[in-house]
């Protein structure tokens, strides 16, 4: 037999239902459950939850910082850390108090306004705790408001945390010499200050809605916002509408505040045809932030009085025209100025704005300082230019990165485990002159052969690259291979170049970490069947010289094997961070860095240079960029040029633009970090080249900017844009390129970097942008523009014209059909003299192999096109030149055959693919005997 459950009658409030002496009724409190269990029960679940937080702090954030701080110590960089350190957490701190404080009073203000009322229908409990058959007590609501407060004050403060970068600027930052014309601020104020004064107005205003809502809530919770029995509840005006009152008066004075910011975010203004302040801006906007400042004013005033004597009504009109204020002063009357008043008569009313703009917008991307001249563009190049600009012809890159890398990974990767990443462009005084070169390293492939991935293999003995390979630009050998200045394994050039220390420790692509100089010999490099080891005997890496070092890193690199292995010795250290950039942007968070850092072989060692950028999407009047790294600037330098040792991973930073007030509030917060450029090796600063992503945002910039005339630059009637070309059968952007050429009216050969411009929705070529990289004239733009009254071929013109020959075309088509492909490779524009010479490769591969070979050279002056085996034999078809002494041209009958070199080629990859190292390089030696052997001098395509 089953018992039925014995029922249980709810809960009722006792009331004695007695009016007590000011006519309400007298409540005894009901007997609920409390929420929370007996006294002190809570105690544990808090403290379990305190030591909870505190152990995932300790496991998931010391560790890490430890590990920073070891590693910027071995780099001598402690005082970054340090630094960054105390300026984030002081931020984070210093906002979670001031957070913690207004939340914790404000709540506890609520608290207690609402335990102060007494309902006639209800007990000292709000409803809703009725409803739910459980009585919230006192200390577990006191717990719960703790806790909400510390949750919101941890959020908000973590945006503090993450502003450390807009403190620096606002405590170092100085001045640019440049003051804005409609406030006469400085610059300085603008990309130093305002950043931070809106930090601050923004972090209130949040902080005020966020407190205002968590309150409301809490007034709910105890029903104080209610009406019981159709009658309002007693004491709301007197207690719960002064708080509320108060809260609202900070929220309408942070506004205040910001509307004030918000008139000198009007030199960003986007309204109208001007970026920054326009004439609306000026003369409707501008005064309509005023006014509304003096109406937070006067709300704030309304708000105030409403504390001491509580008007409901008044507040909410106040604040309704307020609104209405808002809508109509900063919507209505700049919309319906600048449709009526100012578009009708644009140009006349925006004029002097238009100036602003382009000022700005030049002196920020120091377009400003771009040399501008006229270049007369002849079409009458002739053989004596060609003879007096043969140094020029030399250095035309014939060999484009793309091509040339599956040629280094083909023929000079040696061993499965290497790879080439990317080829870089440089120039390198030789023996025999000035010669501009392509090289490339030699890193660690990201995965070894599977039959080799265990962990002592992958962390202990593959732990670097070696060595790099570098070829000319333009000469070839064996039928249109690159001819190498530096090759194999070990390093090997015939052109004085040495490298003493091929190892990389450090390079473009290194993920994870590696231990070195530990009780396993490091592989070193191939030589023969057999393989060298060697034990890194260099400073790079942290020392894992103590027990609680091996557990912290097993515990950050989430390897346990670090903690038990038995290879480890007192000189073993852990490498992390590996990588060119993750190295650099670990050390300077600050700076923001080219995509190209390029190796450069310096005094027997090897090295990479990083361009390094100060940035600001702050500066006045200026037109804003979409970079790709970072959204929105409108002010950058080069200031920073950054080398890292291969083998050592050290990281010096030198100055290159000491008058950049960015780069001074760095120097000024991390003294001792930025080295002067004279303190860099001469032979180092002979390869700092002019970085592409910086003249690729001046170029974009400039094609536009170029109009000073502010009517001209209204119509946009002088628009120009980067040229195409073809690539592979593609039409592309055209990649601004390095070159080593003459300027006009200069016999010295330079290093430069440029692009050729063509106007909007035409492909004549109208213009071309260079920048020097050679020291003393390093960093000066020049400008070129083409007369606009006769036509001078652009890119995709030439592209045509070689479409259009049949010649060509008949052979293109001839050897596209034979098992082979055809890559029409980059079209370089090269000035000589008061001309240009274009110049196009062409590489032919076989099908199902990427190994290019450069077959022929096609060269185009004026209407004359050729096409030929080298670029001399192309040179001496156009102008009937002969060669000069010294140089031969290859014989037609001297190429080898693709089918000879691709035998050998497949010879080498199936007994690398099969481990068998002897016969790979019987192959590959036959194949460097069949280049050698068909051309023994070699030649300059």
């Amino acid at each position: 037999m089953i018992e039925k459950p014995p029922h249980i009658e709810p809960l009722k409030p006792v009331a004695d239902g007695k009016p007590n002496g000011n006519g309400s009724h007298q409540v005894i409190r009901e007997t609920l459950p409390r929420a929370g269990g007996p006294t002190g029960a809570g105690r544990p679940i808090r403290l379990a939850f305190i030591g909870a937080i505190l152990v995932i702090a300790i496991l998931a954030f010391i560790p890490s910082w430890i590990q920073k701080w070891l590693w910027m110590r071995q780099l001598n960089y402690a005082g970054i850390f340090w630094t960054l350190f105390s300026v984030r957490w002081g931020l984070f701190g210093a906002a979670f108090v001031v957070a913690v404080l207004y939340l914790w009073i404000n709540l506890r203000v609520a608290l207690k306004n609402g335990a102060a009322f007494r309902f006639s229908s209800l007990t000292g409990e709000s409803a809703l705790a009725t409803r739910l058959g459980a009585q919230i007590t006192p200390a577990v609501l006191k717990l719960a408001m703790g806790a909400g407060a510390v949750i919101v004050a941890l959020f908000y403060a973590v945006t503090f945390y993450a502003k450390w970068d807009t403190y620096l600027r606002f405590r170092y930052g100085g001045s640019f010499g440049l003051s804005d014309p409609l406030f006469g601020r400085d610059a300085g104020f603008y990309v130093f200050r305002l950043p931070f004064y809106e930090l601050l107005q923004n972090s209130l205003t949040t902080l005020a809605v966020m407190t205002l809502v968590v309150v409301l809530a809490f007034y709910a919770y105890y029903a104080s916002l209610g009406f019981s029995r159709g009658r309002p509840v007693e004491g709301w005006s007197a207690k719960v509408l002064p708080h509320l009152s108060i809260l609202f008066c900070i929220l309408v004075a942070s506004w205040g505040w910001g509307f004030y910011l918000d008139h000198f975010e009007l030199l960003y203004s986007t309204q109208g045809v001007v970026y920054g302040a326009g004439y609306t801006a000026d003369h409707v906007t501008r005064i309509a932030f005023w006014i509304m400042i003096g109406a937070a004013a006067v709300l704030c005033a309304l708000l105030v009085l409403n504390v001491f004597r509580p008007r409901l009504r008044a507040i909410v009109i106040a604040s309704g025209i307020y609104v209405g204020l808002f809508i109509v002063a900063l919507w209505l009357a700049p919309a319906l100025f600048q449709r009526f008043i100012v578009q009708p008569n644009e140009l006349a009313r925006e004029t002097p704005y238009l100036k602003n703009n382009i000022a700005f917008t030049r002196t920020a991307y120091s377009l400003d300082k771009i040399q501008e001249t006229s270049y007369p563009a002849l079409a009458d190049l002739t053989p004596e230019m060609i003879a007096r600009n043969q140094d020029t012809i030399q250095n035309i890159r014939l060999w484009d990165y793309r091509p040339l890398l599956q040629m280094y990974q083909q023929a000079q990767e040696i061993r499965l485990y290497y790879q080439f990443y990317n080829v870089d462009v440089d120039r390198y005084h030789l023996p025999d002159g000035y010669h501009e070169v392509m090289l490339s390293t030699r890193e660690l492939s990201p995965e070894l052969p599977a039959q080799a991935q265990t962990w002592v293999n992958e962390k202990l003995q593959f732990t670097h690259g070696f060595g790099l390979v570098m070829s000319f630009v333009s000469k070839t050998m064996g039928g249109g291979f690159p001819q190498y200045v530096l090759e194999n394994i070990p390093p090997e050039s015939s052109f004085g170049l040495t490298v003493n220390q091929p190892a990389i420790y450090y390079g473009e692509s290194m993920p994870g970490y590696r231990i070195v100089a530990t009780g396993v010999k490091e592989f070193d490099y191939p030589k023969g069947n057999q393989n060298v080891y060697t034990s890194y005997a260099g400073t790079g890496g942290i020392p894992l010289d103590s027990l609680w070092k091996r557990l912290l890193f097993a515990w950050t690199q989430a390897d346990v094997n670090i903690l038990f292995t038995s290879y480890l010795q007192p000189e073993s250290k852990i490498q992390i961070w590996r990588r060119v950039q993750e190295r650099v942007q670990q050390i300077a968070p600050f700076l923001r860095l080219d995509k190209d850092p390029y190796a450069v072989v310096s005094g027997g060692k090897q090295y990479w240079i990083q361009d390094a950028y100060t940035v600001s999407d702050h500066f006045p009047y200026s037109t804003p960029h979409a970079a790709n790294f970072q959204e929105g600037l409108n002010y950058i330098r080069n200031s920073v040029k950054v080398v890292v040792d291969m083998y050592d991973g050290t990281v010096e930073f030198y100055v290159m633009d000491p008058n950049d007030p960015v780069l001074a509030v760095y120097r000024n917060a991390f003294p001792g970090v930025f080295k002067d450029l004279n303190q860099l090796s001469p032979d180092l600063k002979a390869h700092l080249r002019y970085p592409q992503d910086l003249f690729s945002i001046q170029a974009d910039q400039y094609r536009t900017f170029h109009m000073t005339d502010p009517q001209v630059y209204y119509n946009r009637e002088d628009l120009w844009v980067l040229p195409q070309e073809q690539y592979a059968g593609k039409v592309a952007p055209m990649e601004p390129y390095y070159i080593l050429m003459k300027l006009p009216g200069s016999d010295q050969l330079e290093y430069l970097l440029m692009t050729p411009f063509t106007p909007q929705k035409r492909n004549n070529m109208i213009s071309w942008l260079a920048a020097r990289s050679d020291f003393p004239a390093y960093g000066k733009m020049l400008f070129y523009e083409l007369p606009k009254d006769k036509l001078i071929y652009g890119p995709m013109q030439i592209e045509a014209m070689i479409d259009q020959n049949t010649a060509i075309a008949a052979q293109l088509t001839l050897w596209d059909q034979k098992g082979s492909r055809v890559i029409r490779g980059n079209l370089i524009a090269v000035p000589i003299e008061n001309s240009f010479l274009y110049v196009v490769p062409l590489y032919l591969t076989a099908e199902g192999t990427d190994f290019p070979q450069l077959k022929r050279v096609i060269v185009i002056s004026g209407d004359k096109v050729a096409m030929e085996p080298t670029l001399d034999e192309a040179v001496q078809a156009v102008f009937g030149t002969t060669q000069p002494p010294g140089i031969s041209a290859q014989a037609p009958g001297g190429h080898i055959e693709l089918g000879q070199a691709r035998a050998q080629f497949d010879a080498a990859q199936k007994a690398m693919q099969q481990g068998n190292w002897g016969d790979f390089g019987k192959s590959m030696d036959a194949l460097k005997r069949l280049l050698n052997g068909t051309a023994p001098t070699a030649t300059r395509q």
